[in-house]
């Protein structure tokens, strides 16, 4: 089965899957190439109460492409300070991820609270442990939660399950976010590492590709049937 035309090294090629190493025909030339996977970058979400790891974290996210691994393991679990509420960070972490092709996994490990909500629900894939929770703060009025989090959380959340949460306060444990499609994997540590291992092989990996010359197709497919009809 013939796959898609693209351009490699000038020429047009047409790409084929692993059927194309029986071919025998000697008029074919083959030609194979590694093609690199996607790049992978790891980072640490800070603290919420870390100001000066949030301008590095802003600018490593900025430069990093393909697949990025985000970490989320605050031991603070509330902004007490309003600084990620009052900030334009989480707003700025919105445009670059919406803005670019990532492909974004979440990490998460122990509680993960208001404005901190923001980054599982824009990752595509979120991964928790079984000691994870993800929530908000039991009074509402005291909670400070940065507005792109509802909209974040609208990627992943009915309108009546983000409007229980938010009203509510109540956090949840991994399965129970997993269950209302805000986490896409829940087990013990181990387990949660062995699938980042298994995502970053998967996408990162490079990939060897078969490809041929158009010209070179077309004169051994002329060729061929010009076989066949003295043939016949």
């Amino acid at each position: 089965r013939l796959g898609a035309f693209h351009l490699c090294g000038g020429a047009m090629v047409q790409s084929f899957g692993g059927a194309l190493a029986k071919l025998e025909d000697p008029n074919v030339q083959l030609v194979q190439a590694t093609l690199p996977g996607l790049s992978c970058t790891t980072l640490d979400v800070p603290s919420v109460q870390s100001r000066a790891g949030w301008a590095s974290f802003l600018q490593l996210l900025s430069l990093a492409d393909g697949m990025v691994v985000l970490r989320v393991h605050d031991s603070d679990e509330y902004d007490v300070d309003g600084y990620l509420t009052n900030s334009e960070l989480l707003s700025e972490v919105f445009e670059i991820i919406d803005s670019r092709p990532m492909f974004v996994v979440c990490v998460c490990k122990g509680p993960v609270r208001s404005s901190m909500v923001a980054f599982p629900a824009l990752s595509n894939v979120v991964l928790a442990s079984k000691e994870a929770s993800i929530g908000f703060v039991p009074s509402h009025l005291a909670d400070k939660v940065h507005p792109i989090v509802q909209l974040a959380l609208k990627r992943r959340l009915s309108e009546t399950v983000l409007r229980r949460l938010t009203l509510v306060g109540d956090s949840i444990d991994a399965s129970e976010a997993q269950r209302l499609g805000l986490v896409d994997f829940v087990g013990d540590e181990a387990a949660v590492e062995n699938e980042v291992a298994r995502l970053v092989y998967r996408n990162c990996s490079p990939v060897l590709q078969t490809t041929v010359p158009r010209e070179s197709l077309a004169a051994a497919m002329e060729e061929r049937e010009a076989k066949a009809a003295l043939s016949r």
